[in-house]
């Protein structure tokens, strides 16, 4: 019997129908090869596909080839990633799961390794991971970055991905960057109020949708409270949502916070359960398009309350995932007691941002080549 009828019930977003209400949120795994698809990384996504989970948002993959976010991640920034990507693609396909990659330019957040150029933002606003701050992008140089996008989305599209998330939430990278008043300080066209900061995001989804159809899936992650002084609220947050909306977007991903301030985007271990439901809740109100709540949903019951609560349509289910590759496959089931649990340690994300491969404290098979989690545990 389903104890959870919400659920692992089906949901159309766009077009395309999704087998349940289960998605897998992007988190970095430093598996990628300067860039391109490894066969570890195909594992790594077949793995939560055939646990079970409706559709997969993937790690961080950069739309060009300047800037670059972590070494260990993914990009679509030209043809000769496509093999890679059809290949994932397949794998996950094959479990019935959709697969989106979560386009992004990190601009100011890029990692500076040597030989990259200056890092842009869109104004002289810290703080950041350069020692030298980076300058505003150029308005002509934002005409081939939406123009890149673009091309990226149809490079998935061809790679055979149901879609593309176009990260614009936490005041991060360059999109986050844009829509934040705690960043963007411009007076052109691509500044000043609300409107003018929406522009680029609105501009880039256009992009997306004339380059690769009305049946390819675009979903916009945006943080419904940038829980900052001076930042993004949530009155703001819904008239994004609603003007995402009126652009073509076919979902919402409503996160909250800012990377600077990381505890408040990535919960911490003790952050209450579905820590940015209260958002997506009040979001879903005004918008008709599906709307995915993300935040320490790491139990069954609470993701089916959420749910039939109309707190959300979809629940992002990150580490939990990572944690429990089965945990769809256990929970449909009704083996809950066989869910390993995720306990926020963030070991996952510790180690990624000291360029080691993904790893879990509680699932040491989790990286099987590597046996330091046995012998030290």
């Amino acid at each position: 019997m389903n104890q959870y009828p919400n659920l692992f019930s089906p949901i159309k977003i766009g077009e395309t129908t999704v087998k349940n209400r289960v998605f897998m949120p992007p988190i970095s795994t430093n598996l990628a090869d300067n860039g391109y698809v490894t066969d570890a990384l195909v594992g790594h996504y077949a793995a939560r596909a055939k646990g079970g989970v409706g559709l997969i948002v993937t790690e961080v993959t950069t739309v060009e080839p300047t800037y670059v976010y972590l070494p260990g991640d993914m990009s679509i920034a030209d043809d000769s990633f496509i093999p890679g990507w059809q290949k994932l693609t397949a794998a996950v396909h094959e479990y019935g799961t959709k697969i989106l990659p979560q386009l992004f330019h990190p601009a100011y957040m890029a990692f500076p390794i040597p030989g990259t150029p200056r890092l842009i933002a869109p104004s002289f606003v810290g703080p950041y991971y350069a020692k030298e701050a980076p300058r505003p992008v150029t308005v002509e140089e934002l005409h081939t970055i939406i123009r890149q996008f673009g091309e990226a989305a149809l490079r998935v599209k061809k790679a055979g991905a149901d879609g593309v998330e176009i990260h614009a939430a936490h005041a991060h990278g360059l999109l986050g960057g844009f829509l934040s008043p705690l960043y963007n300080k411009r007076t052109d066209e691509y500044g000043g109020d609300i409107n003018g900061r929406l522009r680029l995001t609105l501009e880039v989804v256009a992009e997306v949708r004339k380059m690769c159809g009305p049946e390819f899936i675009i979903d916009v992650r945006i943080s419904g409270d940038e829980y900052s002084d001076g930042g993004l609220n949530l009155n703001d947050a819904i008239y994004v949502s609603k003007q995402l909306e009126k652009t073509g977007v076919d979902m919402l991903h409503v996160s909250g916070g800012t990377t600077i301030k990381r505890g408040s985007s990535i919960p911490a271990p003790g952050t209450k359960m579905g820590s940015h439901s209260a958002l997506s809740a009040e979001i879903k109100k005004h918008v008709s398009i599906p709307v995915a709540t993300v935040g320490r949903i790491t139990e069954p019951w609470l993701a089916e309350e959420l749910i039939a609560n109309d707190k959300a349509d979809i629940c992002m289910i990150g580490r939990a995932n990572l944690c429990e590759p089965e945990f769809c496959n256990k929970a449909q089931a009704g083996h809950i007691d066989e869910i390993r649990p995720c306990i926020g340690c963030l070991r996952c994300l510790n180690g990624i941002m000291f360029g080691n491969r993904i790893a879990c404290t509680v699932n040491p098979s989790f990286e099987p080549e590597n046996e330091e989690t046995l012998t030290t545990a």
